[in-house]
């Protein structure tokens, strides 16, 4: 029993857990209390390194997800978009946590973060990168396949594992979408709307790039071509108008 209790991967840690994961080295990565500015930095550092690693954790499943969507595996496809998106709930969550930090703490904070600003988060860059790589493949199946994006949600149950595909994006443009809507709010909490943000950006970039940071139009649009075609006169048996 007392072998079993023994780490026999290599590197620090007490047991194995901790040499997996590399503990020693991940919770030593924040400012130990004397080095603080401010108690509430640490909860800073934890919700940005855990969104980080969050963030690059979601980046990599879209890069698989992009893959599969290339040789037609949809089913693979959809598992891996909605594991991304449900890593992508924490990162939006975790901002309210942020919004605990009151004003004048936050500045004592912000005083030590040189030019750092979320605009430049690695994670989030990451995800803005590989999200059009996803759309372009998903549209080029679709096209392949002799669909039109009217013609996917018209015929949802004959082209379902397409159909869910699509709403997986869909559910992934609503997050990234979401993120920069708390992302906005939370700077207009702590630091106020009016004002420039680090590096000097003004935190009105942060409102326009939310209304326009769509990643798949066409998924959004639909909802409008449907939704007018429906007004315009009942639907057949046949599911066609």
């Amino acid at each position: 029993m007392d072998d079993l209790q023994k780490p026999i991967l290599p590197g620090k840690g007490a047991s194995d857990y901790e040499r997996y994961l590399r503990t020693d080295e991940l919770l030593d990565l924040q400012k130990p209390p004397e080095a603080m500015s401010h108690p509430d930095e640490l909860t800073f550092q934890v919700v940005h390194q855990s969104s980080e690693l969050l963030m690059k954790a979601a980046a990599w499943e879209l890069s698989r997800a992009r893959d599969l969507v290339e040789s037609g595996d949809f089913d693979n496809t959809g598992r891996l978009l909605r594991r991304a998106n449900r890593m992508l709930d924490y990162p939006i969550d975790m901002l309210h946590i942020l919004e605990t930090i009151t004003p004048y703490d936050y500045h004592i904070i912000r005083a030590g973060l040189g030019h750092g600003s979320g605009l430049d988060s690695p994670g989030f860059v990451a995800l803005l990168h590989i999200g059009p790589r996803l759309g372009e493949i998903f549209f080029h199946q679709l096209e392949k396949t002799g669909l039109a994006v009217d013609d996917l949600y018209r015929r949802h149950a004959e082209f379902f594992s397409l159909h869910e595909l699509a709403e997986q994006l869909l559910e992934f443009d609503e997050r990234m979408q979401a993120f920069r809507f708390h992302h906005l709010k939370l700077a207009q909490r702590i630091i106020g709307g009016e004002v420039v943000g680090t590096m000097g950006t003004p935190v009105e970039i942060l409102r326009q790039r939310m209304e326009h940071g769509t990643l798949y139009k066409p998924l959004w649009d639909v909802r409008n071509q449907i939704t007018a075609k429906m007004n315009t006169g009942p639907q057949k048996p046949d599911g066609r108008y």
